[in-house]
């Protein structure tokens, strides 16, 4: 449950932008000592040849950024009405996803810092944290994720190996 909080606050702001235009822009006056292509690592082109075709659209990049949530409550629903092993797969899938989001925001705040680096940060920080927000909550909701796996392999554990410790000790 916490988990899918923490998603669905992080979801929610990204948006917080929207409500203070013409504040968060940055755009570079002068001129880059390398083009934003050649500024980006090897990993950040890869990553950026494989999002293109899912993030072309407004809907697609909503859903995306909004996969977290939902692989998370589905994931909660699975281990609520599920067997182990079916909601550790489910939920290894919702971290998955979950990382996969955070790692495409961490490539944005980069490119964000970039641009800051070439434009100034005259009143940008700000602007800069919110661009971290949704990768700490992100993150925060995998490793919440993680947990909760944990903690219910460990409850069947416990189920499973309960009575054989108690009809040992008689």
């Amino acid at each position: 449950m916490a988990a899918l909080v923490v998603c669905i606050l992080s979801f929610l702001s990204m948006w917080l932008p929207a409500f203070f235009p013409d504040e968060a822009g940055v755009f570079c006056a002068g001129p880059l000592s390398l083009s934003p292509s050649e500024m980006q690592s090897g990993l950040e082109r890869v990553w950026e040849r494989l999002r293109e075709p899912v993030m072309s659209t407004l809907a697609q990049i909503l859903v995306v950024y909004a996969l977290p949530s939902m692989s998370v409550l589905l994931s909660g629903v699975v281990a609520a009405r599920a067997g182990r092993r079916l909601s550790t797969a489910v939920g290894a899938l919702a971290v998955s996803a979950t990382l996969m989001v955070t790692l495409d925001l961490v490539f944005a705040a980069l490119d964000y810092y970039r641009l800051l680096n070439c434009a100034g940060w005259d009143g940008k920080l700000p602007w800069f944290l919110l661009q971290l927000v949704p990768v700490l909550g992100n993150g925060s909701a995998a490793v919440l994720l993680i947990a909760g796996i944990r903690a219910c392999w460990k409850m069947g554990r416990d189920r499973e190996s309960g009575p054989e410790q108690t009809v040992g000790r008689s």
